[in-house]
């Protein structure tokens, strides 16, 4: 047994009530599935049990009703004869001659008493089977009675037994016997087959069985069966089912639906509880950028060396001013972005290449204690761009934070630059950081949606960044272009028409 589990088995009840509680908090959704399916599976099988008894139930009390017709017909036509008309007087020709032969034998020699009787036999059922009338018979019989359904027959000799001169029968044939010197062919589990392609029969397809001796010496006795069945049995007997089948295909479709349903608006609840608690527990992160900001240059400020330049205190206060003005905005940003699904701008001109250069100067201070380079390269002309200048930097801000938090390079190097032809303005933000798969490319824009693979397990967020991004650059009516491979970094490139 596994050591893991021998230890647990061995724990007292209170311990293996907490170590359960903790399994099915780490795995519920697992949990959840597989007790679902459990019980799927459970129910679809009982279902099964009772549709297969019910099955089982109808098709053993079967009923042809037209059967009693066939019988009255057959056994009109086969009246003082044997399986169908002239099959006694096949049977007499052949074996009536050699009882005398028979009894002989068989007081004299058992072994060849048995070889002789089955070659008279094997003799007797090929002459049978090649002369029958039933195949003519049943069709007069259907004709009469207009009976149209397709029906496959069966007419078995089941025993054969002679009568001695003394008045004594001796079994010459019997269906529960394998006879080595009867045609195999010939050979069925219920007798030796003269008619018919019915592969079972049984009491229910069962039309007549009879008996037929004469008290004579040196005459035989015999046993057959005629069986006649709809070639569509099963249908009909499903036929017979077709409510309860519905009901229960209705019923299993129904469960499978509820359980559909149960399992999507259980894993929609799940991600907003998931995404409500991790909006609590990551909000402060979320709002470090501006927060280190405003604390780095406050810091500086109360630097003495500092204190004496008030061109650095100007520009510090600068700083503070528009992180604090930020902070204010974002949270309200924030709140609103997780509900409301679509940005209003409010768009004033701007000097494009002033405004990405005091983003980028902002977003430095943040880091100003880590190994990050960010190179940037202006237009080499002024231009100047309708845009919101909120909504355009935090648009920024979180494009250049995916590139900083998703990059394990010792040194993080940024590449930022404008462009311009005569169509289109280009700002494109280049990092080396982990990049992202197709797959992943494919998702990055949903609501919620973080890539957490490998080494950014431990990466904080929301989710909402470049949910955001898009949504910015949608409110603007602008483009964004998106450039990525695993290993080698990301390229984004936002497309501004002139």
């Amino acid at each position: 047994m596994n050591r893991k589990l021998w230890g647990l088995l061995k724990l007292p009840p209170e311990r293996i009530y907490l170590f359960s509680r903790k399994f099915s908090m780490k795995h519920p959704f697992k949990i959840y599935i597989t007790t679902s399916v459990i019980c799927f599976l459970v129910l679809a099988l009982v279902q099964f049990i009772l549709v297969y008894n019910t099955y089982d139930l109808l098709n053993r009390r079967f009923y042809y009703e037209k059967k009693n017709k066939i019988n009255e017909e057959y056994s009109k036509a086969i009246t003082n004869d044997k399986l169908f008309p002239g099959g006694q007087a096949i049977i007499d020709s052949i074996l009536m001659p050699e009882l005398k032969t028979l009894e002989q034998l068989y007081n004299t020699d058992t072994t060849k008493f048995h070889n002789y009787a089955q070659q008279i036999l094997n003799k007797v059922f090929h002459r049978l089977i090649e002369e029958q009338s039933a195949d003519s018979l049943m069709q007069q019989i259907r004709q009469k009675d207009s009976i149209t359904d397709s029906l496959r027959y069966a007419l078995n000799i089941s025993r054969i037994e002679f009568m001695t001169g003394d008045r004594k029968y001796i079994n010459i044939y019997d269906y529960r016997k394998k006879y080595a010197l009867i045609d195999d062919s010939l050979q069925w589990s219920d007798g030796i087959r003269i008619y018919g392609d019915l592969e079972n029969p049984d009491e229910r397809s069962q039309v007549v069985r009879l008996n037929v001796s004469t008290p004579s010496p040196y005459t035989y006795a015999m046993a057959f069966s005629f069986h006649a069945e709809p070639f569509n049995r099963r249908q009909m007997v499903f036929r017979q089912m077709r409510l309860m089948l519905t009901m229960s295909l209705l019923s299993m479709f129904a469960i499978i639906l509820l359980f559909f349903i149960t399992m999507r608006n259980w894993i929609k609840q799940k991600r907003l509880s998931d995404v409500k608690t991790d909006f609590i527990n990551n909000i402060t992160h979320e709002f470090h950028t501006p927060l280190s900001a405003i604390m780095v240059a406050n810091k500086n400020i109360q630097n003495e060396k500092i204190l004496d330049n008030k061109m650095a205190i100007k520009s510090l206060s600068e700083v503070i001013d528009r992180q604090s003005q930020r902070l204010k905005l974002l949270f309200g940003q924030v709140l609103d972005l997780a509900t409301v699904d679509k940005l209003f701008v409010q768009k004033t001109p701007h000097h494009l290449n002033m405004l990405v250069s005091e983003i980028l100067t902002d977003f430095s201070i943040k880091f100003s204690n880590s190994n990050l380079e960010i190179d940037f390269k202006p237009a080499e002309e002024d231009l100047v761009v309708n845009l919101d200048s909120f909504h355009f930097t935090t648009l920024m801000l979180n494009i250049l934070d995916n590139a900083v938090k998703y990059n394990l390079q010792p040194i993080k190097e940024l590449v930022v630059f404008i462009t311009n032809d005569k169509e289109n303005i280009q700002i494109t933000v280049t990092d080396m950081g982990i990049g992202m798969s197709r797959e992943t490319l494919k998702h990055i824009f949903e609501k919620f949606y973080r890539y957490q693979k490998d080494l950014t397990q431990n990466t904080k967020g929301l989710g909402l960044g470049l949910h955001y991004v898009k949504q910015c650059i949608d409110a603007h009516q602008w483009k964004l272009k998106v450039d990525s491979e695993v290993g080698k970094g990301t390229t984004f490139v936002i497309v501004i028409p002139m």
